[in-house]
Parts: C-alpha cells; structure tokens; sequence
C-alpha cells in the first residue's frame, strides 16, 4: 500500500510540474516559440531548399503539439500572437470563441499540403483545442478567414477554405461551424442547396484568373453582416482558362433565420 501510495504521489508532482511548466510560459514566449518551430519548418520543407525528412517531421509534430499543449489557455485564445500570425494562418472570430491555426506541411510539391489546429472556448468558459492527431482535420486546406453570423440559437461560425492543388488549381469553400456546449460541430448543416442540407460549398477555379489581385490570399468570398448574406463568384470554363474563370457574377445565399439558401 506504502508503494502504491509513492507512485501517486510521483505522478501527481510530474502532472503539476508539466501544469506548472505550460503556465509559466508567457504569451510572448509562446508567440515566439510558435514562429520559431515555423522557421524550422520552412527551412527543412520541400520549398526551403534544406530538405530534411526528419527534421521536417518533426518541426510539424512540434507545431502539433505546442499547439495542443497551449490551446487549453484561454489567454492564448484571446492573445493577438503577432510573431506567430506572420508565420502562419491564424483566424479568429469576432467574439473571440473559436480559432484556427494553419500551416504548410511544406512536404508537397505544387500541391500544397496544411495541417489545421481548432482552439475554441466551450460554454463553460473552457479552453480546449482540437489537433489533426486527435481529430483527423487536415485535409489538405487552410482557413484565411472567419465570419460570424448570430442567431438566436446562438453563433454560426462562417470559416474559409483554401487549398492549393497544383501551380493554377486552387479552390475555395465556406464551411459552417457552431459551438454546443463543449464541443466544436464541425459540419453545421445549415446551406441549403439542390442537393440538401450542408455545411459547406465551394469551387474550383484558376489561380492566374485573379493573380492580379492584390490581397494573399484572395479573398473570392464576401459576407453581409447586416443582410446576413454570402457570396462568391460565378466560376466558368474559358478557352483562356480551361481549369475555371473567376467572374464578376456572383452567387448569393441568404440566412433566413434557420438555414442559408440561394437567393437571386
């Protein structure tokens, strides 16, 4: 009994050391090592020209897992991470209660891969975070940007999508997110198309058809606040761009106070 005693004791000084450890660190250092474990990605990936496996590797299994250790810190949540948002895509909602970190894997060639980190506050007022190893989240895409849209049953998280398929093929997607109680509802059905109820729609379109944007990323999706409306632009065939033309026609959905649906 004596001994069993002494490992819970053993294990309830290690788990109050590594709490200790994580709260000790400042939001300053937290945003310095985020960016940091992000250089050593870069320079090892297969766009940095230093390519190593295993270094590359692991710097996106530390990405991982700093984020996983931090996400359930609130004032994490609510920090701006000014180094780390140079560095990588990190979106945040107007009301601060939910957050996306993206990076590249930069283990592709012209087809991009991103790993995505969620970091949401739960009704209970909690921190918690949602990591590709746990969640299976990385689908090849990363989150430039998030609307939010309140409703009386309580916020619906608007997120932007973008993945990089080759040099030209790119796509863009809304998806649709809540939070209930403590967990992140990651497929809200709430856009209502031919084909039903989803929680997300997008396109596939030419990266050279809008290259001379300014803005990185472009930005094909707009959203209405007042009018509580989406919209993005008809993509068509051209002979000039046969993988798909951004237009200047726009498709529109509206919230009519239950689900999004097409308007004219």
């Amino acid at each position: 009994m004596t001994h069993r005693i002494h490992n819970i004791l053993v294990l309830l000084v290690l788990v109050s050391a590594v709490v200790l450890s994580v709260s000790a660190q400042t939001l300053e250092e937290i945003d310095t090592e985020l960016s940091n474990i992000y250089l050593t990605i870069d320079r090892y990936g297969s766009y940095g020209g230093e390519y190593d496996e295993e270094k590359l590797a692991a710097g996106n299994a530390a990405m991982i897992n700093a984020l996983k250790k931090y996400g359930g810190r609130e004032d994490v949540l609510g920090h701006k991470l000014p180094k780390a948002s140079d560095a990588i895509f990190i979106a945040t909602s107007k009301d601060g209660n939910l957050r996306t970190y993206s990076w590249d894997a930069s283990d592709g060639g012209t087809m991009h891969n991103f790993y995505v980190v969620y970091q949401y506050r739960g009704k209970d007022g909690k921190a918690r975070v949602l990591t590709p190893d746990d969640d299976d989240n990385s689908g090849g895409s990363f989150v430039s940007e998030m609307f939010e849209m309140k409703t009386t049953s309580g916020p619906i998280y608007l997120l932007i999508s973008n993945a990089i398929l080759s040099t030209s093929l790119n796509t863009q997607s809304i998806k649709a997110m809540r939070i209930n109680g403590s967990q992140l509802e990651k497929r809200a059905n709430v856009i209502r198309t031919k084909e039903g109820l989803t929680n997300t729609v997008g396109f596939e379109f030419d990266f050279f058809s809008v290259v001379d944007r300014p803005e990185r990323p472009v930005k094909l999706f707009q959203f209405d606040e007042k009018r509580k409306e989406f919209r993005f632009p008809v993509v068509i065939e051209s002979d000039k761009f046969i993988q798909g033309e951004v237009t200047k026609r726009f498709i529109k959905y509206r919230f009519n106070g239950k689900e999004f649906v097409n308007v004219r």
